[in-house]
């Protein structure tokens, strides 16, 4: 009996460890849920703006040519929503800067067919607005004053556009590869059911022979002449700053709205004569 009893008690041991540490697991894998989750929520972006694949085309304001240099004006708009890092009483004053990280020349191909419109050149610009918003915020406020800080928030504001340059600029023409094969006369003797004198005359098919000829043509060199930004900034989430003076509000998301006026020179250059 002493035996049994010890049996059933070292079974009953088991069983109480085996409890201990499923629930063990259970809490760890508790645990880490969340933080496999958090990883795999996205980032909003900041600022918000939309992105499609296609590119928006814009006629140039002027494309006037000098000599082997194009120059290129152009008029972009933008839009986007900015989230301050906090909550603001005003915009005390906004610095910007145009960078420019692509300008890419497309060059005209020859239309397929003789009856077929010829295409146009373009220019792929994109880019981006760095804004340097300087702010105040809302420390302490009475009835009458109102205590606060001036900081300011960099954000940058991409743009992107292809410029239709149109049929006027003279441009050097795209120079293709080419690949051309030949062949060598091969004379076989016919079969049996040919005449005696009969050869075949033909191509030797055990050998292939190419000339391949290859052209890099040299893409313009794009300068930044000069640019304007013209903007309006509103604030879409205002409320009355609670015990302050009635006229102040605070604010944390701005909508802008810019117009951007890009001028390029594309200077091409000459191709050597072989």
């Amino acid at each position: 009996m002493r035996k049994i009893d010890r049996v059933k008690k070292k079974e009953k041991m088991k069983k109480i460890r085996k409890g201990v540490k499923q629930n063990r697991n259970k809490s760890s894998d508790n645990q880490t849920e969340p933080s496999l989750r958090q990883l795999a929520e996205p980032v909003r972006q900041n600022p918000y703006f939309p992105v499609t694949a296609a590119q928006l085309v814009y006629e140039p304001l002027s494309v006037i040519q000098n000599g082997n240099t194009l120059f290129v004006t152009v008029s972009i708009p933008a839009e986007s929503l900015i989230t301050l890092p906090e909550q603001v009483l005003e915009i005390k004053n906004i610095t910007k800067t145009l960078r420019i990280t692509q300008c890419r020349f497309f060059n005209a191909i020859p239309p397929i067919a003789l009856d077929q419109p010829a295409d146009t050149p373009k220019l792929f610009l994109g880019g981006f607005v760095r804004k340097d918003i300087q702010y105040a915020n809302a420390i302490r406020s009475t009835t009458s004053t109102v205590e606060g800080e001036i900081k300011d928030f960099v954000v940058d504001i991409p743009i992107s556009g292809v410029i239709d340059l149109g049929s006027q600029p003279t441009v050097p023409a795209l120079r293709f590869d080419q690949q051309q094969e030949y062949q060598f006369l091969k004379t076989l003797p016919l079969p049996p059911g040919f005449a005696g004198k009969d050869k075949l005359l033909t191509g030797d098919l055990s050998e292939f022979n190419v000339i391949s000829n290859k052209f890099l043509n040299k893409l313009p060199v794009c300068e930044l002449v000069y640019f304007q930004i013209n903007e309006m900034n509103d604030a879409l989430d205002r409320v009355p700053l609670a015990g302050g003076p009635f006229e102040e509000g605070i604010f944390r998301t701005l909508q802008e709205k810019m117009i951007i006026v890009i001028q390029v020179s594309l200077t091409f250059q000459p191709d050597e004569e072989f």
